[in-house]
């Protein structure tokens, strides 16, 4: 969720909209922070590039958000990544990954594009264990429609007059950036996920950070003010509850951004509707899961899934809970993810790292 941005309110006075106007470029040039969605289990080049190629041989995924609704022109954005393991053959491997984003705000279309190029490497530590390590390089956009604002210099003391000049020392509304990024992660993972057993044991941990090089993020020429570098801690585990069709799912992130902080503890509870045939195919897994995370002083998500064979779709809604909940009414976001992966996720008989 995008916590910094401010409301932008269509249909208030021409007074609120000048507030928001101030805000909105306070927000992109003072305390921007990155776009990051719900379901972050569903965005694994976001978190990590170490994430690349490391759970699946092919792993494709598509997200979709829409927050903020009830406060005048809703926030859009979407995503979409793709990952391979190469040189799968050999001990030691590499994955390859590519990501993109498109995101969408308020009045004015705060719009940030961005595409992201990620290579990892990843060690075997035994049979059971592996490290990760990975790169990302990218580039990004970031615009905003001017037009669609209003100034304190176009007030003529009587009333708002649009014809007047701004003033402002803009750059035409648009600047690009170099984005780069870096990560490690352990992963851990033990034999069975069949409900005959279901004594799988898995666990991933990692750390990573972007924008090492603070790039320049500002809409002014005049103002230097750069992206802060945001550093990512991500950890999640698969607990098989044994001879039940029940797996625990606990996660958590935190990102720290300039001086933010964010920290998304959770679970959610996986029920295995039916097994992959272990060796015809003449039936597909499936299984469904619910859960429910909280972002600490803003909001709680309530997560659902279906998963079968090779796909999956996962729901999310965010329930405002900051100060913030005065003008959503509790509203926040809704998030779906559709994904694609192989081999499939469970019902074979190692459970994959």
């Amino acid at each position: 969720m995008k916590t910094i941005k401010h409301v932008s309110i269509a249909k208030a006075s021409q007074t609120l909209k000048l507030c928001m106007s101030f805000g909105l470029l306070m927000s992109t040039a003072v305390m921007a922070q990155d776009i990051h969605f719900s379901q972050f289990d569903e965005t694994p080049l976001q978190l990590n590039p170490a994430n690349a190629g490391v759970q699946n041989d092919v792993r494709a995924i598509i997200n979709h958000r829409n927050q903020w609704q009830a406060v005048g022109s809703p926030y859009k954005t979407f995503a979409a990544s793709c990952e391979f393991k190469l040189l799968k053959g050999k001990k030691n491997h590499l994955g390859i990954g590519i990501d993109f984003f498109n995101d969408k705000a308020g009045d004015a279309q705060l719009g940030s594009n961005q595409a992201n190029l990620s290579l990892s490497g990843i060690v075997p530590l035994s049979s059971k264990s592996l490290l990760s390590g990975g790169l990302m390089c990218g580039f990004a956009q970031r615009s905003m429609k001017f037009d669609n604002l209003t100034w304190g210099n176009q007030y003529n003391g009587m009333s708002y007059d649009a014809n007047l000049a701004t003033r402002e020392p803009g750059n035409g509304g648009s600047f690009t950036y170099l984005d780069l990024g870096a990560g490690v992660q352990y992963s851990y993972g033990t034999d069975e996920m069949y409900i005959s057993a279901n004594n799988t044991r898995k666990v991933n941990i990692g750390f990573s950070f972007f924008h090492p090089h603070q790039p320049v993020y500002s809409f002014y020429e005049n103002n230097s003010q750069n992206l802060h570098m945001k550093m990512v801690f991500h950890g999640s585990a698969s607990i098989g509850l044994g001879n039940t069709p029940l797996i625990l799912k606990p996660s958590y992130i935190v990102f720290v951004q300039g001086g933010t902080k964010e920290i998304t503890p959770g679970i959610t509870m996986q029920y295995v509707l039916q097994e992959g045939s272990k060796y015809t195919k003449n039936k597909n897994p499936a299984a469904f899961s619910l859960g429910g995370y909280y972002r600490t002083m803003d909001a709680f998500i309530a997560t659902a899934k279906f998963e079968f064979s090779n796909y999956a779709i996962g729901f999310s809604y965010d329930v405002n809970l900051s100060k913030l909940r005065t003008i959503t009414s509790t509203k926040g976001g809704f998030e779906i993810s559709l994904r694609f992966i192989a081999p499939a996720a469970f019902g074979t008989s190692r459970a994959r790292i």
